[in-house]
């Protein structure tokens, strides 16, 4: 019995999923899966409301029993099972949500929604589609949960809605850190380093969780950020400039830009600026405008740093982080430049509505 089999084993929706011909789809079979799978799948077919999972660039649908019953046959929603989304509704909104999530973007579309094969088609219900990422934080499918919201309001239909968001937070934080743990084995050298990178990484991950936690809509202060990482590692504040204008960034931008700024602040005493005698750093951003939305372009800048320019001899966490999360994650850049003095890291991503500019006020402050 495979490890998802172990972890859910009844209700006849998990069975069908379960005992599926898997290897006959893109998929593949059950007891090839990767860890990152297995757990998706073991959220989705745990979940008291209707979800479903299209797995890899085909959209290969599996959903658990309550999603199930959104259609108006049961045989329907059991031939559905292992289909890919191209092969039955190319153009639909399935595969156009599929677009934004595959972007590394989630996606929530609220009212007289589409339902699959025209399921309850009297209702209003929310769609919330969101990435679930492999083992190196690759966007690996698209999770999707109904939450219906035209009914009469109880404490249960409470529940069931604290318990999905409950659900997609959790869901998403174990992807970052499967990554984490992921990119970590692959850089360190010894056990030792493995588990100091893990402890300081996942650290700064829950310092953000909990600011998030705390106000959700509130968004997260970049300055405020970039400071708490600096004074996490034990940074001189009289060898530190930080200066921009302020900024309130979304949660994901929050998640990626805190491990960023870790990365970047434990180089810094470790081997850059900050375990110079005569190093400064300098951190330091603007806002400009884009075509859709303002654009936050960051530089964080170290001088008297007493080794050659060169780039490492292989990648670390830190550039894997800025080369593949920046890009796919924020839509944006980074670029690395080991000048003579010291690394000079330059970033810039889009601000979305909801992680706008608090204010184009200037100032410096050390």
């Amino acid at each position: 019995m495979s490890a998802v089999h172990a972890a859910v084993s009844d209700g006849t929706a998990m069975r069908q999923v379960l005992d599926f011909a898997w290897d006959d789809t893109p998929v593949g079979a059950s007891e090839t899966w990767p860890q990152s799978l297995r757990t998706a799948v073991e959220l989705m077919l745990g979940s008291g409301l209707p979800s479903a999972l299209f797995v890899g660039p085909q959209l290969t649908q599996m959903h658990n029993r309550a999603y199930g019953r959104l259609y108006g046959h049961t045989a329907e929603a059991a031939q559905d099972l292992g289909r890919s989304v191209g092969d039955f509704d190319p153009a639909g909104p399935l595969a156009a949500a599929a677009a934004e999530v595959f972007a590394g973007r989630s996606l929530a579309l609220h009212g007289q929604v589409h339902l699959p094969r025209g399921g309850a088609p009297d209702g209003r219900f929310s769609l919330y589609y969101s990435p679930f990422r492999d083992e190196q934080g690759d966007v690996a499918g698209m999770s999707l949960v109904v939450v219906a919201t035209e009914r009469a309001a109880s404490a249960d239909d409470d529940r069931r809605a604290l318990l999905s968001e409950l659900q997609h937070r959790v869901r998403n934080i174990l992807a970052v850190v499967r990554s984490l743990i992921a990119r970590s084995a692959e850089t360190s050298e010894t056990v030792e380093d493995l588990a100091a990178h893990l402890d300081g990484r996942i650290a700064a991950l829950a310092r953000v969780q909990a600011i998030l936690v705390r106000n959700p809509s509130a968004g997260v202060d970049l300055e405020g950020l970039v400071r708490e990482e600096l004074l996490a590692q034990n940074a001189d504040e009289r060898r530190l400039v930080i200066k921009g204008p302020e900024v309130s960034l979304a949660p994901k931008a929050a998640e990626v830009m805190t491990l960023a700024a870790h990365e970047l602040a434990t180089n810094a005493m470790k081997y850059g600026a900050l375990s110079q005698p005569d190093g400064q750093l300098e951190i330091s951003w603007r806002v400009g405008p884009g075509e859709r939305h303002d654009w936050l372009e960051l530089t964080w800048a170290e001088t008297g740093v007493r080794v050659a320019a060169g780039a490492p001899r292989r990648e670390g966490f830190g550039a894997a982080l800025l080369n593949y999360r920046l890009p796919y994650e924020l839509g944006g850049q980074a670029r690395m430049d080991f000048r003579p003095g010291g690394l000079v890291c330059e970033m810039t991503f889009p601000l979305t509505s909801d992680a706008a500019p608090a204010k184009n006020k200037q100032e410096d402050r050390r």
